[in-house]
């Protein structure tokens, strides 16, 4: 008599212990879902960082390739200087177009600027605000306060100073180098 009460109360535990076992492995697969979710959504960010840097290399690069590049016998390094608004701006390119394609152009310097805006469109890189900037200015530090804004007088040659700054989203890379 007493094998069969045992029996009788161990009725419905396998079951019981089923369903507990199917839900702690349940919570570990929602776990591991959202850490997979994570790590996709990570790899992403990673990845337009990398495309970030990596266009901003190649601009410093064209850059270094074109300098001595001439329009109406002025090199392309000192049109980036001469050539800048009065905020010291020299190409700036808001937002994200779709791509302007080839264009041809009639000087290396109008070359390098279509090229950079077709480096950094949106075939290249993601970007779906307005607010996204990318700029490249240039700065002069001299002794003479009229000649130039930024002053030191522990110098006495005019320095030249380059920023390309680029700000997508939440992604912010900035580039300095001497121009001269």
């Amino acid at each position: 008599m007493d094998k069969t009460i045992v029996t009788i109360k161990q009725k419905g535990t396998t079951l019981l212990e089923a369903l507990v076992a199917t839900a702690i492995i349940g919570i570990g697969f929602i776990a591991i879902f959202q850490m997979v979710t994570y790590s996709v959504r990570s790899i992403d960010v990673s990845g337009e960082r990398t495309k970030i840097n990596y266009l901003t290399d190649t601009i410093l690069e064209d850059l270094l390739a074109y300098k001595s590049s001439e329009r109406d016998n002025t090199k392309l390094y000192d049109a980036i200087i001469d050539d800048r608004n009065p905020s010291g701006v020299y190409w700036e390119m808001a937002g994200c177009n779709d791509g302007p394609g080839i264009v041809a152009a009639a000087t290396a310097e109008e070359n390098v600027v279509n090229k950079w805006n077709n480096r950094f469109s949106q075939r290249r890189i993601k970007c779906n605000n307005p607010a996204d900037t990318k700029t490249l200015s240039t700065y002069t530090i001299c002794r003479d306060a009229a000649e130039c804004t930024n002053i030191n007088n522990d110098i006495y040659d005019k320095l030249y100073f380059g920023k390309l700054e680029i700000l997508i989203g939440n992604k912010r890379k900035n580039l300095y180098f001497r121009v001269h």
